[in-house]
């Protein structure tokens, strides 16, 4: 009975089980802290919450209805992506930190290889980016497509409304809302859980990355901007596989969101009056994005076999 009770309740679960398992997980946990984060904003925003927060009636230039949305983003971030990962690794391993490789150590090298990835990458990235803007869907699905315009216009004029600050106090707490939070809960998810998660359920390490940084690019419900995040997840994923240590897609995906944070604030600044946070990086230029292409896969491959030699080593 002892032994039991110390089992984990999902340890013994086939990886289907455990999927469906996190998925409940994820949709109990958003219903319930959402709720909970709105019953909490009443006595600050007021009854009208839910009005606000209402797609039709949003006012991006109200900072009434832009610190509501910052709050709300802020909390749903750790109902999707922190509190689900961590309380789904402790029903299958008990020991979380072991299971989410947050306990792995990586070497000077791996992080050194990585990070000039992250920023060599960006130029390719771009590209892929510009191949996506030119998607057109078939005439008959001309309404879905004017949904995800409409959908990708309402989320540019909510990011821009979030990053229109001037204090060094609000722009630290958009660096802790955009580069921290989901630099550290998005990794959780979709790279210490659901690619262990998938390479169980498929028995293919590749395919567990790729279906990873599908979901990791469709989640964030911007179409004319899923290759890039798609490319995005499988660089994370991999660094995370030859590495064996969350920490270092953790930093990249932190790295990746404050510099562009940075610069779209350093452009603020300047004569920019608009700057376009999705620009850093661009180059038309396709030798810049030939030699982004190459060094890119060339680190990769380093970062592979620098995990190669160390196991050869031990």
């Amino acid at each position: 009975m002892e032994m039991f009770q110390k089992e984990p309740v999902l340890s013994r679960s086939t990886a289907f089980v455990q999927a469906l398992s996190l998925l409940l997980i994820i949709v109990l946990s958003l219903l319930f802290i959402y709720l909970f984060a709105i019953i909490l904003a009443i006595p600050f925003w007021g009854k009208d919450v839910l009005s606000l927060l209402s797609g039709t009636e949003q006012d991006f230039s109200n900072p009434e209805t832009i610190s509501l949305l910052k709050y709300i983003q802020t909390t749903s971030q750790f109902a999707l992506f922190i509190f689900p990962p961590i309380l789904f690794a402790y029903l299958v391993h008990r020991r979380v930190f072991d299971y989410l490789k947050l306990n792995i150590r990586f070497t000077l090298p791996q992080l050194v290889l990585s990070v000039l990835l992250i920023y060599t990458s960006l130029p390719f990235l771009s590209w892929l980016g510009s191949i996506n803007q030119q998607v057109v869907l078939p005439e008959f699905l001309a309404g879905i497509e004017n949904w995800m315009k409409a959908t990708e216009e309402s989320a540019a004029q909510q990011i821009i409304a979030f990053l229109n600050v001037k204090t060094l106090g609000a722009i630290l707490f958009n660096i802790i809302m955009i580069a921290v939070i989901p630099g550290i809960g998005e990794e959780l998810l979709f790279r210490g859980v659901l690619i262990r998660l998938f390479g169980r359920w498929f028995g293919n390490i590749h395919i567990a990355v790729i279906v990873s940084s599908i979901l990791f690019s469709a989640l964030h419900m911007q179409f004319y901007g899923f290759l890039p995040r798609f490319a995005l997840g499988l660089i994370l994923g991999y660094t995370f596989i030859w590495t064996s240590s969350l920490w270092i897609p953790i930093i990249l995906h932190f790295l990746n969101n404050a510099t562009i944070l940075i610069v779209f604030y350093v452009n603020k600044t300047s004569d920019v009056v608009e700057p376009n946070i999705e620009s850093f990086g661009t180059s038309e230029n396709l030798s810049v994005i030939l030699a982004s292409s190459i060094f890119s896969f060339g680190l990769l491959y380093l970062i592979y076999r620098h995990k190669k030699t160390a196991k050869i080593r031990a």
